[in-house]
């Protein structure tokens, strides 16, 4: 006996896409549903989201329930009007598509030749996976460019830094009280040059790091090699000029850094690894 092939229709419009297009849930879900009755198929469901994108399927309640339902076996089939109504991200799709494979559920397109029931279809996940490839490599390589810009333009390249509050989308302002802080550790190195010292001091003094911890060798060593305190941007090994204000000049930095390595070499470990100077000028 042939078994009832159960269907979970999906539809899905943003309020652009039917401005633009001409698409409506209504319109979707009333050509959907006559496909199954014609083919005598068992409507298991309706999933809808209405005005929401499709750049990813998080945003997406309806989506969302329909990944549970499917992963819960509770329909065979999932039918869409075109592939740009269930996502606009390959990597999504082909994530979508290796899930539905395991868990033995098919999707079909209505407008598309897209129907991975069928051999063709199946083959396609194949395909759909080398352009998700191909989108994550190309979105990387985007990621990392935006943030070098960022970089050379000298904004903000953290969340978080001692001495500093967020300020707006891309800047950084200083933190009056964390400030004298910072200038406390520098001017104590160049005094004590021992990291574990400068520690003791601070804790004695009442200082604390941004989350309230208690000052370590290990955050002291860390705060005093960041050229950030000196008004520059550090990334991949290169120094920019940071649009940000100065907690301490680029010539006490330099000097901190200078007694950093000679302290090093003398204690018998390198720190050429750490050592970074900034311009002085």
């Amino acid at each position: 006996m042939k078994k009832e092939l159960k269907i979970a229709i999906y539809i899905r419009v943003s309020t652009l896409d039917q401005a633009r297009e001409g698409y409506s849930l209504e319109a979707q879900e009333t050509t959907l549903r006559r496909w199954c009755l014609d083919r005598n198929y068992i409507i298991y469901e309706l999933y809808a989201d209405r005005g929401v994108s499709g750049k990813d399927i998080d945003h997406r309640p309806d989506m969302l329930r329909l990944m549970r339902d499917a992963k819960n076996r509770k329909f065979d089939v999932v039918l869409f009007w075109a592939l740009s109504r269930f996502t606009r991200s390959v990597q999504d799709l082909y994530d979508i598509m290796t899930k539905f494979q395991k868990w033995n559920v098919s999707m079909v397109s209505y407008t598309e030749a897209f129907d991975t029931s069928t051999p063709m279809g199946r083959a396609m996940i194949g395909i759909v996976g080398v352009f998700a490839q191909l989108e994550r490599e190309l979105t990387s390589e985007r990621v990392r460019a935006a943030i070098s810009i960022r970089a050379q333009q000298g904004k903000r390249m953290c969340s978080q830094v001692t001495g500093y509050d967020l300020s707006g989308k891309d800047g950084l302002k200083v933190n009056p009280n964390e400030a004298i802080y910072i200038a406390f550790l520098f001017d104590k190195y160049i005094e004590r040059k021992n990291f574990s010292e400068v520690a003791k001091l601070a804790r004695e003094a009442g200082y604390t790091g941004k989350r309230g911890g208690s000052p370590e060798a290990w955050h002291i060593e860390r705060i005093l090699i960041n050229p950030i305190y000196a008004g520059y941007i550090l990334y991949k090994g290169v120094l920019y000029k940071g649009q940000h204000q100065a907690i301490i000049t680029p010539k006490t930095f330099n000097r901190v850094q200078r007694i950093i390595k000679f302290q090093g070499k003398s204690l018998g470990r390198m720190r050429n690894r750490l050592i970074l100077y900034v311009p002085e000028k």
